[in-house]
Parts: structure tokens; C-alpha cells; sequence
């Protein structure tokens, strides 16, 4: 598993560790300036469907308490019922936004700190792009509309 070389870079091991490419070409991905400024989710759902994913968002009771704004959000412990990866943001002890792998079972936490694996009761989620392949692109195929994402 690749672990975060700075403070600020969990979102670039979590991909890494997602896609299972390198440390280096995950920076390339987001641009070498975030290693020591950070990456958001939305920064990170625009990779995955650029690069041929089909990135669902959904918000957790922690994005409430991370952001102020009162909405309804989803029980993170879906994600165990779904089965299928997603990135994570969660909420450290300290309060700060961080990213973390769940791999359809278990959490992979990037911080030098967390050895092993996790499971998603042992987090305050935030929010998470759960990730699902695009079967096509869409686009019109003679005269008729292609939607994304058919037979998800």
C-alpha cells in the first residue's frame, strides 16, 4: 500500500492505491502543486471520469458537521452493503478532512500513522465517490441517444 509522503497529500496515495498505479503518476494526474496543497473529492471524481469511470457522490452525516450546511445524507455502512470501491473522505480526531480507500470490504488508510486494515464504523464520514465502470461513453450511435452508465 502506498503511504502519503506529506501532510497534505492523502488524496494522491488514495488514488494511487486506488487505481493501483504509482505514487508519481497519481501526482501527474492531479498536478504536482497538490502534493503540499491538497485535492478535494470533486478534484478526484473529475480524474476517475476522465479516465473512464462513472464517480457517484454521496454525502455523510460528517459533511454536516464538516461544513455547517444542513441536509439529509447517507449511512456510510451502505457502502459495505453495496460492495463496491469508493474514495472516502472522513474526519480525523483533529477535525481534518482526510482520504481514505475503501475497497469494497475494508478501509486502506494512507497516513504512516495507520497500520492494517479498517472498517468503515472506525471513521467519521465526510462523504465518498463510490466507483462504478462506464460501460460507454454516450453519445449518439445512428440517431439514437446512448445514455452513460446503462446495466449499472
Amino acid at each position: 500500500m502506498i503511504k502519503q509522503r506529506t501532510p497534505c497529500d492523502c488524496g494522491i496515495a488514495t488514488l494511487a492505491n486506488t487505481l493501483c498505479i504509482t505514487y508519481e503518476q497519481s501526482l501527474e494526474l492531479y498536478g504536482t502543486d497538490k502534493q503540499y496543497n491538497g485535492v478535494t473529492i470533486q478534484h478526484t471524481a473529475s480524474i476517475l471520469f476522465n479516465l473512464g469511470y462513472a464517480p457517484v457522490y454521496t454525502a455523510f452525516p460528517g459533511f454536516v458537521k464538516a461544513s455547517g450546511v444542513t441536509m439529509s445524507t447517507a449511512n456510510p455502512e451502505i457502502l459495505e452493503t453495496l460492495g463496491h470501491p469508493a474514495i472516502l473522505q472522513v474526519l480525523t480526531p483533529s477535525g481534518v478532512v482526510h482520504q481514505v480507500f475503501f475497497d469494497g470490504k475494508n478501509i486502506l488508510d494512507p497516513s504512516p500513522s495507520v497500520d492494517g486494515l479498517r472498517s468503515v464504523r472506525e471513521y467519521e464520514g465526510v462523504d465518498a465517490v463510490i466507483i462504478y465502470k462506464r460501460f460507454h461513453t454516450g453519445g449518439v450511435i445512428s440517431n439514437h441517444l446512448v445514455l452513460m452508465g446503462d446495466r449499472l
